[in-house]
């Protein structure tokens, strides 16, 4: 593959492949009117662009056939807090990330710390990534408040930038204060370009060493997000998204292995 062009179908047959779904079905609000499509997940490896360091595997959740409400949204989002737990526990993985928006935090608030409280000896190498819009939200103290008990327990805190631009997120960052920033690779292929990006990214209060560059597919926007100074990458060309685990470090069947509300997966 040419490494200045987009992900081949090769590829997305890969992340296809490494993808697990359960079916959405437990999640209707109405039993007689059941909900089509799916919940999936896949694990994203994150990686240092300038040297070998090894930090999260990102459990990343996403819905293919159906748009999810806020509600939905909210309990899949402490299902993958509860599953990112388990695999902690059971040794599955040495680091995870999960993402919490800031509607999950303000409706969750209790559940959430409640599953932190459970497992106390690996919450320090749990990573929450949280992201949304301060004009949007009700309750900024409920935000800043488990900002502040996740860091008790040496949790990273982080926060997804979703607008094309780190300022225009600002005042969430202003509020967060994350210890690391994830954003999504840019399209161009200027270097210049990057480079402002990752710029506004400084101005915005994230340092280029604890900024995560995702949806790295090609060899070329490795080179710019190395060249731009950014510490760290996403995506198929630094390292392959790969399946849940399903075991711990013994073999034994995890008991995280499935999303705590949906039925068991299907694989494909």
């Amino acid at each position: 593959m040419d490494r200045n062009t987009r992900p081949s179908r090769q590829v997305a047959r890969q992340i296809d492949a490494a993808t697990t779904r359960w079916p959405a079905a437990p999640l209707a609000r109405d039993r007689n009117h059941p909900l089509e499509g799916s919940v999936c997940a896949t694990m994203w490896p994150t990686r240092s662009l300038a040297g070998r360091k090894r930090w999260f595997d990102e459990l990343y959740v996403w819905t293919e056939g159906f748009e999810a409400s806020t509600t939905q949204r909210a309990r899949i989002q402490v299902a993958a807090l509860d599953h990112a737990l388990r695999l902690l526990e059971n040794e599955g993985a040495d680091s995870v990330a999960v993402t919490l928006s800031f509607g999950t935090v303000e409706r969750h608030m209790d559940s959430i710390v409640q599953h932190l409280q459970q497992y106390p000896l690996v919450v320090h190498r749990l990573a929450v990534l949280l992201r949304g819009s301060q004009e949007r939200m009700r309750s900024k103290y409920r935000i800043r408040a488990l900002v502040d008990y996740l860091h008790t327990g040496r949790s990273a805190v982080g926060f997804r930038i979703t607008e094309p631009r780190a300022a225009m997120e600002m005042r969430a960052l202003d509020l967060v204060q994350p210890d690391f920033a994830k954003v999504l690779a840019p399209a161009s292929n200027r270097e210049e370009f990057w480079a402002d990006f990752v710029s506004e990214a400084r101005i915005a209060g994230i340092t280029p060493e604890s900024l995560i560059v995702a949806g790295l597919g090609t060899e070329r926007q490795v080179e710019l997000a190395r060249a731009a100074g950014a510490g760290f990458g996403q995506g198929t060309a630094v390292r392959p998204a790969f399946r849940l685990p399903d075991s711990d470090a013994r073999g034994r069947v995890a008991s995280g292995s499935a999303l705590s509300f949906l039925a068991p997966p299907t694989v494909g």
